[in-house]
């Protein structure tokens, strides 16, 4: 059977014998490949200092465009039970991919160079471009920089997920997700090029006898890629290709995902690094680097649905070895830089953060055409996701939430099986301003098997001929919500109490007091932690949580635990007033050989709290931490609605979605306490043009309208009667 990759050199003297194209006439943003019988003296055919194949093409402008040419083979796919097969479909050759952009008569010459250095070049080639319907490739609006345009100013708006690698089946999973995303009016998806086990790897591992490692491209994963971009472009998707991601130059000594015992980085293994902090300097990595961007533009680089190249996954967790952000923010805007040189399609540039907080000084980089955030573990969605979005729009380019979910090792199948959390985040974030939805990252464990394309199928339609960048979009920030109808007085709900978890210097790590008075009037000093640290591995965290209690009438303090440390245990205590009320030792069985988290403990612990002054103390005197949340119930008082807005108001349409505040995922799946509707309501706007208004209310989940009115506002401003509210709703209101 023959090798996947073929011979990488040639030994003959330098021969341009052909080059044909695919065809003589195409239309704008189609494919013309040219394809070259070349003999040529290189040994790494990867390396433009071994041979550099360039076309240059002469536009109907009078311009010129220079494009790169790419060693290539064809393959064929076949399933073998689970497993995707690839065979080699003919012999190697070189090729020269072009997307025209301008309708009129082009000429393309080609030019090799070799490793003797002597140089060949074609005869000229002529083709025909004509006008088509496509739209181009996708650019910052340069009317609203928060957004998305094609070339021909059709409005982009990113609908999608992570769909990042296959599983074994490779090729024909995708053959499956995409479909589904399509359907749904899903139009982006995210790719991982790196590390060396994903699906496209493009720079595997192997010896040197197979033609793999850095500087080598993969090129039967090289194939996979043409393959699913090809049915992008037929279902009219849009792909983030990331080019590598934080686990190459992790060690394996500080965990969370590392690969760089593994990686072809790595010296041990044949590649250019003794240390994974060389990558940002050593210039035998640096020559690799960029040989492999020039690949890429080379033979993706004409495709339009490449949204977008992506330098990083999560660069700031490298490891605390390969981390430093001089360096590494010089080597982004270099990169960028010859990138944008070399690309003639000036496709977006971005990267990327695991701290959702980014790094400004990386993210302001005018070679960044946008940013993302990644979030995980937040257990209020919305609340968290589209605090990061208005922290980042202020850097006046695209934003959107590039990874989100409810856990980061999973765990979303299991503790958010409907998805809430993703259905929070996609209407949340668009609906404040970003530049698309948030994209989940549980892809093949979570959205797939438990078929919530639904989800992104209903905000797809409530959308559905809006132009986002042509509304010229404002923020809808005062508003107020008030009860249709008296309450009950005086009325009393739980009152929730969750946080951040951090093993860093935090205001949770911090002792923590919750003040609830006679009226059910809350104050909170410093902040409530998510997770108790113990007595023995960050004593200096030690962060008790003490309540103190002034109600009319009983109540009792409900305590959530969702993890143990599996490096010692922990020890919940509960005080009240002084007198231990609950004991509960939860050792690490095995202390800490096996590290991985205790779930024997999870459950509830609950103590009772009479009327009047109580203080009750929440500690952990155990050895390591516990993940912890709290319900306080009927203590606090209900003065006003609990619900929330994020809105845009627009020239012509504005858009509404309205969202039950203690609806998500955690309340409803892991403190199992779904909240109780909230009762019509009246909804205020102040800041709104008086007239008449087309006001359709939306089913988010069924995405379609429950009903529609006409009002009209004054110089109060709008005024919308809100139905009950059991999750969320969604408005969308137009000039009458």
């Amino acid at each position: 059977m023959a090798a996947l990759q073929p011979p990488i050199s040639d030994n003959r003297p330098l021969h341009l014998v052909s080059v044909t194209p695919n065809r003589r006439r195409a239309a704008c943003y189609e494919l013309i490949e040219f394809r070259l019988n070349l003999q040529a003296t290189y040994t790494n055919a990867f390396d433009p200092n071994e041979i550099a194949v360039e076309g240059v093409f002469t536009t109907p402008s009078g311009s010129t465009v220079q494009v790169p040419g790419f060693f290539y083979r064809a393959y064929t796919r076949k399933l073998e039970g689970r497993d995707e097969r690839l065979s080699p479909d003919g012999e190697a050759d070189w090729r020269i991919r072009f997307a025209p952009t301008l309708p009129g008569r082009y000429q393309m010459q080609v030019t090799v160079r070799d490793s003797t250095g002597k140089t060949t070049r074609s005869l000229p080639l002529a083709f025909e471009c004509v006008r088509s319907r496509l739209p181009g490739f996708v650019r910052v609006c340069k009317d609203d920089k928060r957004y998305f345009v094609f070339d021909n100013g059709q409005p982009y708006v990113a609908i999608g997920a992570n769909v990042c690698w296959g599983s074994s089946r490779g090729t024909f999973d995708y053959d499956d997700w995409l479909p589904h995303y399509a359907q749904a009016g899903g139009n982006y998806f995210r790719l991982w090029l790196g590390p060396a086990w994903v699906t496209f790897a493009m720079e595997r591992t192997g010896e040197p006898r197979e033609r793999y490692g850095v500087g080598k491209i993969d090129l039967a994963n090289a194939w996979k890629l043409d393959y699913v971009l090809n049915l992008a472009r037929r279902l009219g998707m849009y792909v983030m290709l990331c080019f590598d991601s934080f686990n190459e130059l992790r060690k394996r000594q500080f965990g969370g995902f590392p690969y760089w015992e593994e990686t072809p980085h790595n010296a041990a293994n044949g590649g250019p690094l003794k240390e994974p902090i060389e990558f940002w300097t050593h210039p035998d990595m640096l020559r690799a680097y960029r040989n492999k961007i020039r690949y890429m533009v080379a033979r993706y680089g004409w495709c339009t649905n490449v949204l977008s190249w992506q330098f990083w996954n999560e660069v700031d967790i490298v490891g605390p070895d390969a981390y430093n952000l001089e360096l590494i923010t010089r080597w982004h805007r270099e990169m960028a830089d010859y990138l944008r040189r070399l690309d003639p399609w000036k496709h977006l540039i971005t990267t990327s953060f695991a701290d959702s907080n980014g790094r400004e000084v990386i993210d302001r980089l005018p070679q960044i055409d946008y940013t993302t955030t990644h979030n995980y573990g937040s257990r209020d969605t919305s609340s968290a996701l589209t605090f990061f979005h208005r922290k980042k729009e202020v850097y006046g380019k695209p934003h959107y939430v590039a990874e989100f979910g409810a856990g980061a090792m999973g765990e979303d199948p299991h503790v958010d099986p409907t998805g809430i959390a993703l259905h929070s985040g996609i209407w949340s974030t668009l609906l404040d301003g970003a530049a698309g939805t948030a994209m989940l990252w549980w892809w093949d464990n979570h959205i797939h098997p438990h078929d919530l394309y639904y989800h992104f199928a209903a905000l797809s339609r409530f959308i559905r001929g809006v132009n986002f960048p042509q509304e010229s979009f404002r923020r809808v920030e005062k508003y107020t919500f008030s009860w249709k109808q008296p309450m009950p007085s005086p009325a009393y709900e739980d009152l929730t109490l969750h946080g951040p978890t951090s093993w860093d210097v935090h205001p949770s790590n911090r002792p923590t007091t919750v003040l609830v008075d006679a009226e059910g009037k809350v104050e909170i000093r410093e902040q409530v932690a998510g997770l108790l640290h113990g007595l023995r591995n960050h004593r200096d965290k030690h962060n008790p949580l003490t309540i103190e209690t002034n109600l009319p009438h009983s109540t009792r303090l409900r305590i959530f635990v969702t993890g143990v440390s599996g490096h010692g245990g922990a020890h919940l205590v509960v005080e009240r007033n002084g007198a231990r009320v609950l004991d509960r030792d939860m050792p690490d069985p095995d202390d800490t050989r096996k590290t991985d988290t205790l779930h024997q403990y999870d459950g509830e612990y609950a103590v009772d709290i009479p009327a009047g002054k109580q203080v009750v103390t929440v500690k952990n005197i155990g050895n390591d931490w516990v993940f912890v949340s709290y319900i306080l119930e009927k203590a606090l008082r209900q003065t006003e609605p609990p619900l929330r807005l994020f809105g845009l108001r627009g020239k012509k349409t504005s858009l509404l979605y309205i969202e039950h505040t203690r609806h998500t995922w955690y309340q409803v799946n892991v403190m199992k306490r779904p909240p109780a509707p909230v009762p019509p309501t009246v909804l205020r706007i102040r800041d709104w043009t008086p007239g008449r208004y087309r006001v359709q209310f939306w089913d988010t989940y069924e995405g379609k309208p429950l009903s529609t009115q006409t009002v009209t506002a004054g110089r109060s401003g709008l005024r919308l009667d809100i139905p009950r509210v059991e999750r969320d709703i969604a408005v969308r209101i137009e000039q009458a």
